[in-house]
């Protein structure tokens, strides 16, 4: 096997690949042999719940790991386990705002792409 010419011979032959590979993908989904790509499935209420509350639990763990580990190797014991658990607290709350705005935008994404009900199928109670 020989050596490649340098980086412009690894980018063409990178892109050959790609175009032979996106060939294989169109001719296999036509033929039905390879079944077509789905659209990944929307949040469900349980795992949007179970993300949040991962968010908030690792940010507290982070920061009162590294206060426990500064703690008992400057022996401050536990001015610097409150303060980095504060600074956990603080991050983890940041950390689900800015999860809870992403979902919130990604939600109202898909309803500005979601069909419109007819004005007759409304529930009224």
């Amino acid at each position: 096997m020989s050596a490649p010419d340098g980086p412009s011979a690894d980018k063409r032959k990178l892109s050959d690949l790609g175009r032979r590979l996106d060939d294989f993908e169109r001719r296999a989904e036509a033929t039905g042999t390879l079944p077509p790509k789905k659209r990944a499935e929307p949040n469900s209420a349980l795992g949007s719940a179970f993300k949040l509350s991962t968010e908030f639990v690792a940010a507290l763990a982070v920061g009162g790991g590294m206060g426990w580990v500064l703690d008992s190797w400057l022996d401050t014991k536990p001015a610097l386990f409150l303060a980095f658990l504060a600074l956990g607290v603080g991050a983890g709350f940041w950390g689900v705002f800015r999860a809870a705005r992403r979902m919130q935008a990604e939600d109202a994404e898909k309803a500005k792409t979601a069909p419109a009900l007819p004005a007759g199928d409304e529930d009224e109670d």
